[in-house]
């Protein structure tokens, strides 16, 4: 069985998007993920808001609904849509208990997720996971 690779919205938008900062060694990144099939890609229907939020801000409505299509139709990524159990338990394991911390509730959802699962490494530049004990590519 192949590891999951969390896809974070982080790490995707900036391979998506040419004027982000890591553009370039994110985009390397997720094609190689992409293409070399070695991995399970897995994201929520959380980082999918995200994900059209930015892209229709960014580069408008046509090609945020577009991105969300031609996810829609590739079976190589895995969008687990978060039920109230999975809702309540990112709340209670790492929303309450790290009040300290500035994880947003989609990432304490990925963490669970994650922790659920036995994923370890997130394609992700948010150091929230770091914090949270997970690894990261790029």
């Amino acid at each position: 069985m192949k590891p999951a690779l969390f896809l974070d919205t982080s790490a995707w938008f900036a391979a998506l998007h040419e004027r982000e900062q890591r553009h370039v060694e994110a985009a390397a990144c997720y094609r190689r993920v992409v293409t070399d099939g070695r991995y399970v890609l897995v994201t929520t229907n959380l980082v999918l808001a995200e994900m059209y939020a930015l892209l229709r801000r960014r580069h408008g409505s046509r090609s945020a609904v577009a991105f969300l299509d031609r996810l829609d139709q590739d079976p190589s990524h895995e969008v687990v849509w978060v039920a109230r159990d999975l809702h309540r338990r990112a709340v209670d394991r790492w929303l309450r208990p790290f009040a300290d911390q500035r994880f947003s509730l989609a990432d304490a959802v990925a963490f669970e997720l994650m922790r659920e699962r036995g994923v370890t490494t997130a394609f992700a530049t948010d150091r929230d996971f770091i914090v949270a004990g997970y690894q990261l590519v790029p």
